[in-house]
């Protein structure tokens, strides 16, 4: 998920119809520039070069997302197939969860083969520390800066939709990074950005990044 504003202006962007290196391209109708939709970044076209910027968001089922959420909406769009995910959780090894990082660091992801195995997964990146989680039964996953109060506990998978940090035992919410018991009870995890995206295109556009297995 991108902010769409770019230079203090609103873009409105559509599909262009196009692949490049199995990702898609969109396209603003304002300017008519040519987006990667992995990097948000203008390729050709009056923006070129210009950056978008990614906000972080969350990939799962709309069942899940409304136990969590009950007074949400949805904006129904009208669908060319039956089903978006089966693909996705059947042939996992065919796609990676990725962590665009700051311009000019390579950007490393988690296979997603990992990640259904350990359901969280620590990784430190340059200077940056990461955690990821796969919950709402193994169909929601969830990127966040596990650095608290300058310190970076160690997480790991307690049972359903669970963690626990080995410091001080505390109990922790996997979708929502928020700690449900314990000594930390209350703290929160700061969410960060993340996208699913499969293994060859994310090599293709991040030649420089590692892919945690």
């Amino acid at each position: 998920m991108y902010a769409s504003e770019v230079k203090g202006r609103k873009l409105t962007f559509q599909v262009s119809g196009m692949l490049w290196q199995r990702s898609l391209v969109m396209r603003d109708l304002e300017t008519k520039t040519l987006w990667s939709q992995l990097l948000g970044r203008g390729m050709r076209g009056d923006l070129e070069g210009a950056q978008l910027k990614m906000l972080p968001a969350v990939m799962t089922t709309w069942k899940d997302w409304r136990e969590s959420h009950p007074g949400t909406t949805v904006l129904a769009m009208s669908r060319t197939a039956d089903r978006f995910d089966e693909q996705l959780w059947l042939k996992p090894e065919r796609y990676v969860f990725g962590i665009p990082m700051s311009f000019g660091l390579p950007s490393p992801a988690v296979a997603m083969t990992t990640l259904s195995e350990k359901r969280v997964f620590s990784f430190s990146a340059g200077d940056e520390e990461v955690l990821v989680t796969l919950g709402g039964k193994g169909k929601r996953i969830q990127a966040f800066d596990p650095v608290l109060d300058g310190q970076v506990p160690h997480f790991f998978h307690a049972g359903n939709d669970l963690m626990r940090d080995r410091e001080t035992q505390s109990s922790w919410d996997l979708i929502t990074g928020v700690c449900t018991d314990g000594k930390l009870k209350g703290k929160k995890l700061a969410s960060r950005p993340g996208t699913i995206s499969y293994e060859k295109a994310w090599k293709a556009f991040h030649p420089e990044g590692i892919i945690y297995r």
